[in-house]
């Protein structure tokens, strides 16, 4: 991944999008089950400059931005955690269900995910998500992945109850319509679509509220065209911004060049 990022790095810098990087500081951690100390390297900054339909920003680091992880027993720092909370979690990520997913190879934020709905946690689907942005990242031998993760996404977003005055949840169904068209489940993608509603006063009347439903209006109208043209590609022509275009132009290129991992789609 490192690598990859150095080459997004390379081409953004071939494209004229401003000099910024990411900064990072080790830091000493403590797995909150069993005790284990362990260094982790922490974000200090990053810089972003858009993102792609599914959702993950585009910028000067790597995305999604990584959890702390104890080496031992693999539980995924993705927030802090009480002590309720940890006793939940000890026999947890001691458990056979737990253990499995490690032993699959399933990815940090799909660990995350699994772990969030233990706990109770309100809306898990995003942590599930970005666990789609990490198969997705590991390229064409992680299709399987980033295809069952996006229909596990797509799924629990569905089973959800909507809400046209909430931006989560007007959110979680716009990408849950994408993940649907990068499945090529073209008329389920359509369908959901169709139906989200956006209300007029959704988001209140919080300064960035409108600025927020025309941005998530233009999304859904945006999707419009690639699902009629049975578009499956993670970045459609027309959903891109200039710069990605000239990217996506050399990544294939780029990835044999280097040993980097086949682009997915």
């Amino acid at each position: 991944m490192t690598r990859i990022v150095a080459w997004l790095a390379a081409i953004a810098a071939m494209i004229a999008v401003p000099a910024v990087a990411s900064t990072y500081f080790t830091v000493r951690k403590t797995c909150p089950v069993g005790g284990q100390k362990f260094k982790f390297q922490e974000l200090g900054s990053i810089s972003t400059w858009g993102a792609l339909p599914d959702g993950m920003p585009v910028g000067s680091g790597e995305f999604p931005i990584r959890s702390p992880q104890c080496p031992g027993n693999g539980l995924v720092m993705f927030r802090d955690f009480s002590r309720p909370e940890i006793a939940k979690l000890t026999p947890y990520v001691q458990g056979e269900v737990y253990r499995g997913l490690r032993a699959a190879g399933e990815t940090p934020y799909y660990l995350a995910f699994h772990a969030a709905r233990m706990l109770g946690d309100a809306n898990p689907e995003w942590l599930l998500l970005s666990a789609t942005w990490e198969a997705k990242n590991a390229g064409s031998a992680a299709a399987a992945r980033a295809d069952r993760y996006n229909a596990e996404f797509a799924d629990q977003v569905k089973a959800r109850a909507a809400s046209a005055a909430d931006f989560v949840s007007i959110a979680m169904r716009a990408r849950a319509a994408n993940a649907l068209r990068e499945l090529g489940r073209f008329d389920e993608a359509e369908a959901l679509r169709a139906a989200i509603v956006i209300a007029p006063d959704a988001g209140g009347s919080a300064d960035d509220a409108a600025e927020n439903r025309e941005g998530w209006a233009k999304y859904l109208r945006d999707l419009v065209g690639p699902i009629a043209r049975r578009d499956m590609t993670r970045v459609p022509i027309d959903m891109m911004t200039q710069d990605y275009a000239v990217y996506r132009c050399l990544e294939k290129e780029q990835a044999a060049k280097h040993g980097l991992p086949e682009p997915l789609r």
